[in-house]
């Protein structure tokens, strides 16, 4: 078409077939034109001496195009050719509207119920989806008060179940593009509001919320299953029912959330995971990376905001992982933590955030080497149990794993004492002296630190499956135990008696096999 357009001008090739009356070639050369040759062609066909159908023609193949300019050209072209054609059904819907408004709501009220046929759910949905998918923002703006209006006077509840069902299956097509979707869910505020205090609404609203977990549920496994990318429009399907969806609902969603911002840092892996090609009704086409940020970007801000609405410790956990899986490099963001945590001044409130954000470090299956960093600062500059025991835990399987030679194990050793001896709860406590004793029991010298830890030790054995690398080294610190330490002979014997459960654990323990061990 290039090689085409440099021996024969635009004039030439649209005089051509007007000429010949070809609309149909006419048409198809028009859409390869550049946006500006388009527009040239255009005005070309308005003002020549073309036949009526053949304008119809070129008007209807271009009045959905992306050219706004293209667009609106072809509109004004219908609208001059064909009597009563309207390129804009708001404008008219607004006209009837305006004239009932000032003979009372009466008038209004029926003014409503004629143009937009309240007498099903599927007339009604039909109706509203033409209207909200104006292109005039101010028409679409007034006639939403009018409906606003009309919905808060309503007194008809098989009405307004009507009028909800329509409303919500908006929200819910897949069809529809999000522009609809969002007047569509603002109507629905207006109607929760009005009946929240009703028996009406709680069934509504209850039914709301099921219908949104179980689209956001099908939208999960459709994108779990690889067929296609994260779409917006699929997002908002996850994100709609994401504040009263439920714990299951929202640590499945927050799961997901998690797996995709960490392929989102991969350029080469985005496109298998994201979407990044142009919605259609995004005015201006943007890069690829950009789309993928202002995905990553909106998926934070939503899962922060979910924080507010959940009481949950886990679904806690995830949002902040979620926060976690949002910083690209996991070192600044440690140092970062860090930097706040010594530097004082933190409220609990982001304290807590923080603490939680040194879990997601630590259940992380990547970068080993920060994990006893963010486990140290979880034990001295966190307070709470359940972030010192996740740090406790975590300590013991990477000096079970790890081989730590005899200075590093000396001072992880004096550390957790350190930690031991200023812990308020018992637990944390007897999990770090047993940390102490799975590095160096010498270093636990009075006996009942030994009862304490042998008990906890014997719950872990007799309770846990015990893996091959937990088992040896707990082989060799009761063995040690067993060889250095001067207790009483009861702890003695319950230390012959794990050795035994370790070294032996498909037999039955008896005292006489224990002593023979």
């Amino acid at each position: 078409m290039k090689d085409f357009e440099e021996e024969v001008g635009v004039k030439d090739i649209i005089g051509f077939y007007i000429k010949i009356n070809d609309s149909a070639r006419a048409k198809k050369d028009m859409a390869k034109l550049s946006a500006k040759d388009k527009a040239s062609a255009f005005s070309l066909i308005v003002e020549s001496n073309a036949g009526r159908e053949f304008k119809i023609e070129i008007a209807r193949y271009f009045v959905n195009d992306l050219d706004a300019h293209i667009r609106r050209k072809a509109e004004l072209l219908l609208e001059a050719l064909i009597p009563g054609w309207v390129a804009d059904p708001a404008a008219s819907i607004l006209q009837v509207l305006r004239s009932a408004e000032h003979k009372g709501p009466a008038r209004r009220n029926a003014a409503v119920r004629f143009l937009f046929g309240i007498v099903d759910a599927d007339s009604l949905r039909i109706t509203l989806t033409s209207l909200l998918s104006s292109r005039n923002r101010s028409h679409i703006v007034e006639i939403i008060d009018i409906l606003e209006q009309y919905i808060d006077a309503s007194e008809d509840e098989p009405e307004q179940v009507k009028i909800f069902n329509a409303c919500l299956d908006i929200v819910l097509s897949d069809e529809i593009e999000m522009p609809v979707k969002h007047h569509a869910t603002n109507l629905l505020s207006v109607f929760f509001k009005k009946v929240s205090t009703t028996a009406l609404g709680a069934h509504l609203k209850a039914k709301y919320i099921e219908k949104q977990v179980e689209k956001g549920e099908s939208v999960y496994r459709f994108l779990c299953s690889g067929t296609c990318g994260l779409t917006a429009s699929y997002l908002e399907d996850l994100m709609r029912p994401l504040q009263e969806g439920g714990k299951v609902y929202q640590l499945k969603i927050l799961t997901y959330f998690c797996f995709l911002l960490d392929k989102t840092w991969n350029e080469d892996e985005v496109d298998n995971h994201i979407d990044t090609w142009p919605e259609s009704w995004e005015p201006e086409e943007i890069t690829k990376m950009d789309k993928v940020k202002r995905f990553r970007s909106s998926i934070l801000k939503q899962v922060e905001e979910l924080w507010e609405f959940a009481a949950d410790d886990e679904v806690r956990d995830g949002i902040m992982a979620v926060v976690y899986s949002g910083h690209p490099v996991k070192q600044e963001l440690l140092s970062t933590v860090k930097s706040k945590l010594t530097g004082g001044g933190l409220s609990d409130l982001a304290t807590d955030k923080i603490a939680r954000i040194l879990h997601s470090f630590l259940k992380s299956d990547q970068h080993e080497e920060l994990k006893p960093q963010a486990a140290n600062l979880l034990l001295f500059n966190v307070s709470g149990t359940r972030h010192h025991l996740a740090a406790l835990r975590y300590l013991r399987e990477y000096l079970e794993k790890s081989s730590l030679n005899a200075a590093e194990q000396s001072s992880l050793a004096t550390a957790l004492l350190q930690f031991a001896a200023a812990a308020v709860e018992t637990e944390e406590r007897v999990m770090a002296w047993l940390l102490v004793f799975l590095l160096d029991p010498c270093k636990l010298e009075e006996a009942e630190q030994h009862k304490q830890v042998l008990g906890l030790l014997r719950t872990v054995i007799e309770q846990e499956v015990v893996a091959d690398y937990s088992r040896t080294r707990m082989v060799a610190a009761l063995e040690r135990f067993d060889g250095e330490i001067k207790t009483t002979e009861k702890l003695k014997k319950a230390a012959a008696y794990l050795l035994f459960r370790l070294q032996n654990p498909h037999e039955k323990p008896t005292w006489d096999k224990i002593e023979k061990r």
